[in-house]
Order: structure tokens, then sequence, then C-alpha cells
């Protein structure tokens, strides 16, 4: 499924230091329930204050549906320790690099003329200038101008 660059970036994507988040969308009360659920299924010795901040961070962070969703997968899967954390959970994300004309032209020095082949010029919503996203990420996440 291609993805609209401009629409993506228009909900509630989070561009951060050159990196950009992949996901989008809304929250929904249901997700939140479930996701819960399998939360206390995984991890049964949990505090129930746990979940009150749990679920006050992930509105605050702006999670929507599938970045919970994913989180509560990724972390039931990696959690090495009794319990997990809350950062566990909110530092989860997929997130594609961008880079600014200034940073192509120092990886051009470094690398030479073909890495504007490797590169394309976006335009992100709201910004002036484009940044520049390597072409196995495009294609990777479907992304078209």
């Amino acid at each position: 499924m291609k993805t609209n660059l401009p629409d993506l970036l228009q909900t509630n994507l989070v561009q951060t230091q050159g990196e950009i988040s992949l996901y989008k969308g809304g929250l929904k009360t249901q997700t939140i329930i479930d996701s819960v659920a399998k939360i206390k299924k995984a991890f049964p010795l949990l505090p129930l204050s746990f979940y009150d901040v749990f679920m006050d961070r992930i509105k605050a962070n702006k999670f929507c549906d599938e970045r919970l969703i994913d989180a509560v997968n990724f972390v039931i899967d990696n959690c090495i320790y009794p319990a997990p954390t809350i950062a566990q959970f909110i530092s989860f994300d997929k997130r594609m690099k961008t880079f600014t004309y200034e940073q192509m032209l120092k990886m051009k020095e470094e690398l030479g003329e073909g890495i504007w082949d490797n590169y394309k010029a976006v335009r992100l919503v709201g910004m002036v200038k484009h940044v520049w996203i390597h072409v196995n990420d495009i294609e990777k996440y479907g992304i078209i101008d």
C-alpha cells in the first residue's frame, strides 16, 4: 500500500532531529483497553498504579492504535526482566532518517557524487525546505511524494 507523504506527515507524524515517526492516526479507547488487558495477562505482577501512569504517558506521547499494539507486542516479546517499565513501551517507535541539504552536501564530500542517486528530496508539511530520504526507506514504507 502506497502512503502519500503529505497525508502521512499531517497526521500525528513527529519529526525530531533528523528522523520522522512512521506511525499516524488516532488512539481508540478500545485499543487502550485491549492493550492493558494483554499487558496484565503477560505481566500479572504489575501493580494497578502502573496502568494509570501507562495510559497517561501513551496519550501524552501521542500514540496511535498501531504504535500501541506494536509497542505492547514488542515489549512482551523482548522484556527480559520480571516486569517491564513504562519507558520500554513509550520508547518503541518506527522511525525513518531524514537529511537536510547541508547534511547531503557533507555526505557528498565524504562519499562522492553518487550519494544523490540514493536519496530523494521531499517537502514535509509545514516546512519551507526539503529533506532527503533514502530511496530504500521510500520503497520500504511505500511513500509517494
